[in-house]
């Protein structure tokens, strides 16, 4: 008898119709556009931080081809590794807030999150690339030996354009693994003292 008291008073307090939760299929939906819209304008701030953080190198054109300096080679290594930097970092503030904030639906918040940062690492690239000088070596095919040409900023293998997507990934694992074993506060906060404590069995004999 008191076990089915003790029963019905916690789904009470659980589910009390004064403070009924919004669903869940409006919730999540929701909270799955605001990130993704997040994510989005992160990407292109993020684009416009790279192109600015980096060093622009310069070359010359001779027989149809654009020849650099070894610091220009440093520095268009250089814009791949801001674009890593730039990405990685982004993406793992950016998952550490959504696993911490938009914590309705767990499931939901992932595809978001993955959706949110391979459309920001592509925005990201659009945007950067889009302040940069074009492509100089198929500028230097028209070009007149000794033009002088600005290096073009750019990310040809796939590998670093996943830079966004790890960070964010790494970000939501960190928060979901330390919230392992953690009462939800709200449920907890709306039990009763005797219903909130851990249950102790009476001593025996």
């Amino acid at each position: 008898m008191s076990d089915g008291l003790t029963l019905a008073r916690t789904h009470d307090v659980i589910a009390s119709p004064e403070r009924a939760p919004r669903s869940t299929w409006v919730v999540a939906p929701v909270q799955a556009l605001v990130t993704v819209a997040v994510f989005t304008g992160a990407g292109a701030a993020a684009g416009r931080l790279w192109y600015h953080l980096w060093d622009v190198p310069s070359g010359v054109v001779s027989g149809g081809q654009w020849y650099t300096s070894e610091a220009g080679l440093r520095d268009d290594f250089q814009g791949v590794a801001l674009y890593v930097a730039i990405s990685g970092a982004a993406g793992l503030v950016l998952g550490v807030l959504c696993a911490w904030l938009l914590d309705r639906s767990e499931l939901v918040t992932l595809g978001a999150v993955v959706v949110g940062s391979v459309l920001a690492a592509y925005v990201m690239l659009r945007v950067g690339t889009h302040y940069s000088a074009p492509d100089p070596h198929q500028l230097a095919k028209t070009a007149q030996d000794g033009d002088k040409l600005k290096g073009a900023l750019q990310v040809t293998s796939w590998p670093p354009r996943g830079a966004f997507t790890f960070g964010a990934l790494v970000g939501l694992a960190l928060v979901y693994a330390l919230s392992l074993g953690k009462t939800p506060t709200e449920v907890r906060s709306q039990l009763p003292a005797d219903l909130a404590t851990p249950y102790a069995a009476p001593p025996q004999g």
